[in-house]
């Protein structure tokens, strides 16, 4: 883990170059008196009510706003079972719905909140037709659960979280990029330490007014969380890479948009550790999805998918259980595009996956998954998000896991420098043909005040409950934190 430490470094080293003042804007996310953004409110609804159906556009020019690689889907944003990770920042939900609008809908109105003090709103660094942005936090404080497990002890933490994203600026297509890391180091409790990395990259293309092309690729690092199942295997670090394609086509009422994706899982171990590398899956799939185009308020989607799950190594376990599966997933939902009031898109649906093996089940549940910004006032937004996700396992007789996990997250700007925000998530983990349950509750509130245009100071405290089936296993984890954020 400590090779981790170096790379960290470098991304705080780039808040060594000169900052450029920075000019604040006027409008929600800028404003210098807040009242003066309660009193353009009905303006602002007003305006939005009289372009309920805008021109693509405008369309491409909602969207250029947001940093579609930092975008986040489902419900992630307080963390979900069997991982330990970071909490995301409250703009990544509204990215991941300004991103699910369909390419000819309202898209997310400019002025929702975007749950972040403005006072030190970011200029970032041009370079040619792209603007940097790079951003450091420096953290430190207590937890009295620090290995989160059963048998963990108390002790101090320091967090250093680098963040980096990158935008294009052209007139039409876009390109974003995000690059964040955390490493939270326990000095007390050495073994404890933590790292995370997320990187993304996407390219959009506008090939006409109604047809867009948009590929991505992403890759997260994480650590397994000691309290799971999956932990007693002796497996440690979590790699994933992921990539996908797909084009979206408008025409009349319907808008088709076919797609590509392989997701590939790796298991690593630390030094000293068991790897187990006949847990290392992919996961192709192909999807067709319709959304109506109707340019109303509500609007239906279906969509369909074919799965193939790949293991490396053809024995996964003891028993020789061979998991490579095929499948398939039926999804339905409504995407809601209300001007600067709600935005999101709700799906349900259901998932199978029938394993090779006759000795294992299908693995098969029930699929909901949706992102939601409600913007009450030009000073407050509220963000929600579910989530379901199937995963792979080496566990003997278990055909693999599901997690359920939902969220809901509530940002409010007391002054264009100070501004709060508080959540509560949970997540419930089922295992298909053994009977093991988890599940994890977690709280969090903090707030954020901007000292100068360059700096603000952050605290933050969080609670975490986690509960399993199995003995021993159950742990309570409460954190307090503070310290400085640099962004440029």
């Amino acid at each position: 883990m400590r090779r981790i430490l170096p790379l960290f470094v470098c991304f705080a080293a780039l808040q060594v170059a000169p900052a450029a003042a920075q000019t604040a804007v006027t409008d929600l996310r800028g404003s210098g008196d807040p009242a003066d953004a309660l009193d353009a409110e009905d303006t602002a609804d007003q305006a939005a009510n009289s372009q309920s159906n805008p021109t693509q556009a405008n369309v491409f020019a909602l969207r250029r706003t947001l940093n579609a690689a930092a975008a986040e889907t489902g419900s992630t944003g307080l963390g979900t079972n069997g991982r330990v990770t970071p909490i995301r920042p409250f703009s990544d939900r509204i990215a991941a719905v300004g991103r699910a609008v369909p390419v000819s809908g309202p898209g997310l109105d400019t002025s929702v909140f975007g749950g972040d003090t403005t006072f030190d709103a970011a200029d970032g660094i041009r370079l040619g037709s792209f603007t940097l942005v790079p951003q450091v936090t420096f953290m430190t404080g207590y937890s009295d659960n620090t290995a989160q497990s059963a048998d963990g002890t108390a002790g101090g933490l320091y967090r250093i979280s680098p963040d980096i994203s990158l935008t294009s600026g052209w007139s039409r297509h876009q390109f974003d990029a995000s690059l964040r890391g955390t490493y939270t180091g326990y000095p007390e409790n050495s073994d404890d330490n933590d790292a995370s990395i997320f990187a993304a990259a996407n390219l959009r293309l506008d090939v006409s007014e109604a047809t867009q092309v948009t590929t991505g690729l992403a890759y997260t690092f994480t650590r397994e969380e000691d309290g799971s199942a999956e932990s007693a295997s002796g497996t440690d670090n979590v790699h994933q890479l992921s990539g996908s394609l797909s084009a979206t086509r408008s025409v009349g009422l319907l808008a088709a948009t076919a797609a590509l994706g392989a997701d590939r899982s790796i298991y690593t171990a630390d030094e000293g550790g068991t790897t187990n590398s006949d847990r290392d899956n992919t996961l192709y799939s192909a999807s067709l999805r319709l959304d109506a185009n109707t340019g109303s308020v509500i609007a239906p989607f279906v969509e369909g998918s074919l799965l193939l799950r790949r293991f490396e190594e053809a024995c996964n376990d003891s028993l020789c259980e061979n998991r490579d599966a095929n499948g398939y997933e039926l999804r339905g939902g409504v995407t809601i595009a209300s001007g600067p009031k709600m935005n999101g898109e709700v799906g349900v649906g259901w998932r199978i996956e029938d394993i090779d093996d006759d000795r294992l089940d299908s693995l098969s549940g029930l699929v909901i998954d949706g992102s939601l910004v409600w913007s009450p006032s030009r000073l407050t937004s509220v963000t929600a998000g579910l989530g379901t996700s199937f995963e792979a396992t080496d566990i003997d007789g278990a055909s693999g896991s599901i997690i359920y996990s939902g969220d809901i997250r509530l940002a409010h700007a007391f002054s264009d420098r100070l501004v709060g925000e508080t959540g509560v998530g949970y997540s419930y983990r089922t295992y298909e043909g053994i009977s093991i349950e988890e599940s994890t509750l977690t709280g969090f509130g903090g707030v954020t005040f901007a000292l100068t245009q360059n700096v603000a100071i952050t605290a933050d405290y969080s609670h975490r409950r986690f509960d399993s089936s199995e003995s021993g296993s159950d742990y309570s984890e409460n954190a307090i934190e503070a310290g400085l954020r640099f962004r440029h």
